[in-house]
């Protein structure tokens, strides 16, 4: 009779399949991964040849929007030449480059194969000039103060005055600006009654912003907040101001008077 020590122990089939799927699935994931390299490896080697072909290397590059900026600014920032290979080109990058200029407010590059590379920008648009300490600067419709006024610069637009002062009061500036640039928006919508070529200057406090109109520079008070009714009722005023030849007469326009009232200061005479 055999003791149990003397018995000679048998693998489990169980263990013994488990042990053969493992290796199998261990195979089949070599496998895949030589061919992921292989795959890999050869995109990059097309790459690489594609990169030194003189097939894609950039003959013309156009260059759209310009307007303010020159051509050979854009050209210059972007880093691109026409000894550049257009499959090298990094669209991002050259996007990026050209969108650092302070006049650039989006850039857009396209691939034109085999050898043709589109630069599209949009420039900003002012729609005011900023009186600081330190200059005048444009700003933009989003309230982006984004280049400083030169000797050869264009004046004609309002000018927002009183913004460093703005804030010793309590109040947000950004507040103060957003509000100013609502008037020269509502201008914009080509009201014959005030247009946006009608207003010299925007001056702005904590408690009050004050509008200052180019043919005649009496102050309009125009309070704070609800911007886009006092345009209107100030829209309406004007008109009868000048529909009954009073205009000349005028020394103030208080449009925050009270409720959906308007008070006019006329001069004696």
């Amino acid at each position: 009779m055999r003791s149990k020590r003397g018995r000679r122990q048998r693998s489990s089939p169980v263990r013994r399949k488990g042990f053969l799927a493992e290796h199998r699935i261990a195979r089949k994931l070599t496998v895949i991964s030589l061919i992921l390299l292989l795959g890999v490896g050869a995109v990059y080697l097309c790459y690489v040849a594609l990169a030194q072909s003189g097939l894609f290397r950039i003959a013309a590059i156009d260059i759209e929007g310009c307007e303010r900026i020159s051509k050979d600014e854009i050209l210059e920032l972007s880093g691109v030449s026409i000894q550049s290979n257009l499959v090298k080109i990094g669209k991002s990058r050259v996007e990026e480059l050209v969108a650092g200029h302070r006049w650039v407010e989006r850039a857009e590059v396209a691939r034109k194969w085999p050898d043709r590379l589109l630069i599209s920008i949009r420039e900003r648009k002012p729609v005011a000039i900023v009186n600081l300490d330190d200059g005048l600067y444009y700003i933009d419709k989003s309230g982006e103060l984004f280049a400083a006024l030169t000797g050869e610069a264009d004046l004609d637009y309002p000018v927002i005055s009183g913004l460093t002062a703005v804030g010793e009061g309590g109040l947000d500036r950004s507040s103060a600006l957003r509000e100013a640039l609502q008037i020269i928006k509502y201008g914009g919508r080509d009201n014959p009654n005030l247009p946006v070529q009608n207003i010299s200057e925007i001056r702005l406090g904590d408690e009050t912003i004050v509008m200052f109109l180019t043919d005649r520079p009496f102050p309009i008070r125009l309070g704070r907040g609800e911007m886009l009714n006092k345009y209107r009722r100030l829209a309406k005023v004007l008109y009868w101001l000048y529909k009954r030849k009073e205009f000349e007469r005028v020394s103030y326009i208080q449009v925050d008077y009270g409720d959906e009232r308007v008070l006019v200061g006329m001069e004696s005479g």
